[in-house]
C-alpha cells in the first residue's frame, strides 16, 4: 500500500497544498489565493478567517479528486512573525499583522536600544525588528490600549489556523 503526503504552505499571498508519494513525486498541487490589505505604506494585514477558507478549501480540492489517497501525514508550514490578538471567546480582535507589517518600528528601536533588547536577542536568539512578534504586540498595548485591554492572548496565523482545525491551541516547537 502506498503512503501519501499532504504539505499545506500558508503564504503572504496564497496557500499552496501539495498531495506527494512517499517518493516525492507530486500527485496535485493548489493554490487558493487571498489579498493582502497595504491601505499605506506601513501597514500589510491580512483576513485570519480568509486565510483559514483557503486552506480548507485548498485541502478539499485535493482530498475531492483524490479521496482513494489518504495521506499519512500533514505538514503545514507559515510565514512567520504574524500576530493576531484574540479575545477570551477566542474571536479575533485584530487583522493578522503580517510579518511585512511596519508599524512597530519606533518600538523595535526603542526596544533594542533603551530597553535591553540586546538581552532579548542573547536569550531568545531573536533579533528585535520590527518583524519580531515582541515589537508587534507593544505597538498595540501602546497604539490600541482598548483591544491590548480586551486581549486574553496573542497567536499568529498558523496557531489560527489549528485552533480552528482543532478547537485548542498548538504552538510549532519551531517558534515556541
Amino acid at each position: 500500500m502506498s503512503s501519501y503526503m499532504l504539505g499545506i504552505d500558508i503564504g503572504t499571498t496564497s496557500t499552496k497544498a501539495v498531495l506527494f508519494t512517499e517518493k516525492g513525486e507530486v500527485i496535485q498541487t493548489e493554490n487558493i489565493g487571498y489579498p493582502l490589505r497595504t491601505p499605506d505604506i506601513s501597514t500589510a494585514e491580512q483576513d485570519p478567517e480568509e486565510i483559514f477558507q483557503a486552506v480548507l478549501q485548498a485541502i478539499s480540492n485535493i482530498t475531492k479528486q483524490h479521496s482513494d489517497k489518504k495521506p499519512s501525514f500533514i505538514s503545514f508550514s507559515s510565514a512567520m512573525h504574524s500576530v493576531i490578538a484574540m479575545d477570551e471567546n477566542d474571536q479575533p480582535l485584530t487583522p493578522c499583522i503580517t510579518w511585512a507589517d511596519n508599524r512597530s518600528e519606533a518600538w523595535a528601536h526603542k526596544i533594542k536600544d533603551e530597553l535591553n533588547g540586546h538581552a532579548v536577542y542573547r536569550r531568545t536568539g531573536t533579533p528585535i525588528h520590527p518583524m519580531s512578534p515582541l515589537s508587534k504586540i507593544t505597538w498595540i498595548v501602546n497604539a490600541h490600549p482598548e483591544i491590548a485591554i480586551r486581549t486574553k492572548k496573542y497567536i499568529g496565523i498558523k496557531e489560527y489556523i489549528f485552533k480552528k482545525f482543532f478547537d485548542q491551541y498548538v504552538v510549532d516547537h519551531s517558534i515556541a
